[in-house]
């Protein structure tokens, strides 16, 4: 089923089992090749983040926004958000080939949807970037001004920081950082916030990014080790904190990693669900990465609230993430299995009788200005 929006904009819808809708986006005359996935909206509406990036084809594009989408369901699910899971990927070098006209163009295919999804910021996707999008349509959290929570990279840093404090309460019975060595793999928007409340908390920091004159600069702030990226993964470490792209963990990287905890803010961290048992066996604890990455969701979704958004109660919010992952590690404790079963089985619980379904309509409070 494809329908034609303006000048060469089409939106064709791809069939998935297991997903609620994916539509390719296309608009040749501004360079537009996009998927938005619609994993599930049972709970609630979809909301989730746009991910611009040059993958290789469709194909990986496909199968990464697919991923990305479901893991929002999940997030929502246990972050209590009454969210649907949703996100869209833009195949495209943020660098090169973002233009007014491209996101002009995405943002009239989401404003076709009516709602269905709500798009936000994401890897390569400025909150000036969703700014632009909320000219065309609504349907967009996560904006630079004051009806709004603009950019939610330092509640997801947050959020990632309790989760930290929680896997060294369970594994050291204290959730004290002072001296703990966390390597960071990725010092981007939120790895590089996520350092800095780790330094002043009183960790030992180890740094990894290819950008070296970003790696330089955190360093001069904290005093941070720099390892090149192929040997933080091998980093003696209390946490190793995963905060750049997906499927890091697999059967390649878990023989080498030397910590005894994974708990960082990057999606899909898992290659396959299987590298979760692999990690149990070794004794290493991972913090679900649907779990402990969710407080840039839930900043962004009290946006929609009709009291409109309050940090104070973004804040009190993100702070549960700590209690959250305290019950996730129990249930897979007292069943035996990873940590990341847990998450998904306790996410099943949820969707299956509908706990925490949206009653209320979002409000969109930045369309009357």
């Amino acid at each position: 089923m494809a329908q034609a929006c303006e000048k060469t904009l089409t939106l064709e819808e791809i069939s998935v089992s297991g997903y609620e809708k994916i539509i390719r986006v296309l608009n040749p005359e501004v360079g537009l090749h996009a998927i938005i996935c619609i994993h599930s909206s049972v709970i609630g509406p979809t909301l989730g983040g746009i991910r611009i990036y040059p993958y290789p084809n469709e194909e990986i594009a496909l199968k990464d926004v697919m991923r990305l989408a479901k893991a929002m369901t999940y997030k929502s699910l246990l972050s209590e958000c009454s969210w649907g899971g949703g996100k869209a990927v833009i195949i495209a070098d943020p660098k090169v080939d973002k233009t007014k006209e491209l996101l002009s163009a995405f943002a009239e295919a989401v404003h076709q949807l009516k709602g269905e999804y709500i798009c936000a910021e994401d890897v390569g996707c400025s909150p000036e970037d969703v700014l632009l999008i909320s000219k065309t349509t609504p349907y967009v959290v996560g904006l630079p001004h004051e009806k709004s929570s603009g950019n939610p990279a330092i509640f997801t840093a947050w959020g990632t920081f309790r989760g930290i404090q929680s896997a060294l309460k369970k594994i050291y019975n204290s959730s004290d950082l002072e001296g703990r060595k966390i390597a960071i793999q990725g010092i981007g928007t939120v790895g590089f916030e996520l350092a800095r409340l780790l330094f002043w908390a009183g960790a030992h920091l180890i740094i990894s990014d290819l950008d070296q004159k970003r790696c330089l600069e955190l360093q001069q702030l904290t005093g941070a080790v720099i390892l090149s990226t192929e040997e933080i993964l091998k980093a003696e470490c209390d946490v190793l904190a995963p905060c750049a792209m997906g499927g890091i963990l697999n059967s390649r990287t878990i023989p080498l990693l030397r910590c005894l905890a994974v708990a960082g803010c990057a999606n899909n961290q898992l290659l396959n669900d299987s590298d979760a048992d692999e990690l149990a066996s070794r004794g290493i604890l991972y913090a679900p990465d649907f779990i402990i990455n969710a407080g840039g969701l839930i900043n962004v979704s009290l946006e929609l609230e009709a009291e409109g958004y309050s940090p104070i109660r973004a804040r009190n919010r993100v702070n549960r993430i700590y209690d959250q992952l305290m019950v996730i590690y129990k249930i897979a404790e007292q069943n035996r299995f990873s940590t990341h079963r847990a998450a998904l089985s306790f996410g099943d619980y949820r969707l299956k009788y509908q706990i925490g379904k949206r009653i209320e309509p979002p409000y969109f409070h930045h369309a009357s200005m």
